[in-house]
């Protein structure tokens, strides 16, 4: 560490870690598959995986508060504070201007007539539900507005980032207890309402969006972040928590979980509907997972996850998120049931194949646009506005990080 006309330069980190990517990608695969309709190629359906889109929510949430804990953690250890403005700004880069220009998009389609509109109040309050980020508090699963449905999940995280950067920026020193003490006073009422009755979003089983039940995930994670940090988890985790400990961990646990489900509620517990009951254990395996793969770079496991076809898919997974499903409604809409074409050709698998094939590829084009012109551009705008200490992505370390205290830099040497 030097000083150079007063400011620190230090040898640049960048936080990155690529196998996130490849858990990105598996999980926008899952969401896309649940929100398809249902098809059958070679006599084999996808119906049987739909149920498990809920699983790759889940795991965004997982990878979200780890790495958001982990790299404000990383920014401490590195430039001896955490910057909650220039957090929020870089948030704000990362996040709102993809979904902004999605939104205007939908709202010009719906001004032109080329979105379906059955109640213009309800579309048009679920769009700026979506706008302002509450729509988690406002979803109606009767809601005609198909094409935002998917922005309840923007809405839990927006408001996960405002409560993790207070917590950690006012309890420094009690991070642990208060999110703790956070996620049980979270979840103790859920669980005790689920076995009564009360309101409809509260209960587990109608998978609610709003943000008391869904937050309890993404605390969950970042406390194992925080927890992680400490020497002895550390080498624990290093020593045991391998990807095929993780897998047996994952088995061992959802066949206790159905076990107990059946015994207490006389109903079987399927995996499809795990997550839906189970939210909080649900992300628990998936930070297994996660952590497994993120500490044993040398797994098979791990550099499968790293694959540059996993990376990509990771690298655009938002945007892709949020274009995939209004590119299923107008293929839909338009194209999966044209007007003027045979049945027997429809049905065919040759053509079913090819239409398939067309949508994703679509959806993946449509993403990747999104991506390199709107999204990446946004980003590096908001880490030159407000510098990261770990930039991240290796196409961010061109950029200038942030800049020590020279009295920091004076304090370390002093105990140096």
């Amino acid at each position: 560490m030097i000083e150079t006309d007063g400011v620190a330069i230090r040898p640049r980190k960048s936080g990155y870690l690529p196998s996130l990517d490849g858990w990105r990608a598996l999980a926008i695969i899952g969401v896309m598959m649940t929100h398809d309709r249902s098809w059958v190629i070679f006599h084999y359906s996808l119906s049987q995986f739909m149920g498990y889109g809920g699983y790759g929510v889940y795991l965004f949430f997982a990878i979200s508060g780890f790495l958001i804990t982990t790299r404000i953690l990383e920014e401490e250890i590195v430039v001896g504070r955490f910057h909650i403005g220039r957090f929020y700004i870089r948030r704000l880069f990362r996040i709102q201007p993809a979904a902004l220009a999605y939104l205007a998009v939908v709202a010009l389609l719906l001004l032109v007539g080329l979105l379906p509109v059955r109640f213009a109040y309800d579309t048009w309050h679920s769009w700026l539900a979506s706008l302002f980020l509450y729509l988690n508090l406002a979803y109606r699963p009767s809601d005609p507005i198909i094409v935002t449905g998917h922005f309840w999940t923007l809405a839990v995280e927006e408001h996960f980032y405002i409560l993790l950067s207070l917590t950690l920026f006012f309890f420094k020193k009690s991070r642990i207890l208060v999110l703790t003490i956070l996620f049980i006073a979270f979840t103790l009422p859920l669980v005790l309402l689920s076995r009564h009755d009360g309101p409809q979003w509260y209960i587990p089983g109608n998978f609610p969006r709003s943000t008391p039940w869904q937050i309890t995930p993404l605390l969950l994670a970042s406390l194992f972040a925080l927890l992680v940090r400490k020497p002895a988890i550390l080498r624990g985790v290093k020593q045991f928590l391998r990807p095929w400990v993780a897998f047996t961990a994952t088995c061992v646990i959802a066949a206790s979980l159905r076990v107990v489900h059946l015994k207490l509620t006389h109903t079987p517990l399927t995996l499809h509907h795990m997550d839906a009951e189970f939210p909080f254990i649900a992300t628990y395996l998936m930070i297994f997972w996660i952590a497994a793969t993120v500490f044993h770079p040398a797994s098979v496991t791990t550099r499968f996850l790293e694959s540059r076809p996993l990376r990509f898919v990771g690298r655009i997974s938002y945007s892709l998120y949020l274009w995939h499903v209004m590119t299923y409604h107008f293929w839909n809409a338009f194209v999966a049931s044209p007007p003027h074409s045979s049945f027997s050709v429809r049905h065919t698998t040759a053509f079913q194949l090819l239409q398939y094939a067309a949508k994703y590829g679509i959806a993946l084009a449509t993403a990747t646009l999104s991506y390199y012109f709107i999204e990446k551009p946004f980003v590096r705008m908001g880490h030159k506005l407000a510098p990261s200490a770990t930039p991240g992505r290796p196409e961010l370390a061109d950029l200038p990080v942030e800049p020590l205290d020279s009295n920091i830099l004076t304090t370390r040497s002093i105990h140096a």
